[in-house]
């Protein structure tokens, strides 16, 4: 009766050790899942930033090259050369 006694008395505690455990892990889980939505919410906002940026980016790329293609088709007429495709200018040997 003793021995079944202090065999309760050892489950009791291993359960009661295990249950600390596990509120324990628990808390750290919880406490990384806000530091990761946390994390998350940065990157994402970071990423909006960058989006915007590259979107800006491509938008002034584009009208830096029809400036450019206009100029050198400008600059080609008051040379007397013709303009292939990507704005360089052709002598007249080249397009007959």
């Amino acid at each position: 009766m003793v021995s079944n006694r202090e065999s309760a008395r050892r489950s009791r505690w291993r359960k009661k050790r295990h249950l600390e455990n596990l509120t324990e892990q628990a808390n750290r889980l919880s406490l990384e899942k806000e530091e990761l939505r946390y994390a998350l919410g940065s990157t994402l906002s970071q990423c909006n930033v960058v989006w915007k940026e590259n979107q800006r980016l491509r938008t002034e790329s584009v009208a830096l090259r029809g400036r450019l293609t206009h100029l050198c088709r400008t600059l080609a007429a008051m040379h007397g050369h013709a303009v292939n495709y990507n704005g360089a200018a052709l002598n007249h040997s080249d397009h007959s």
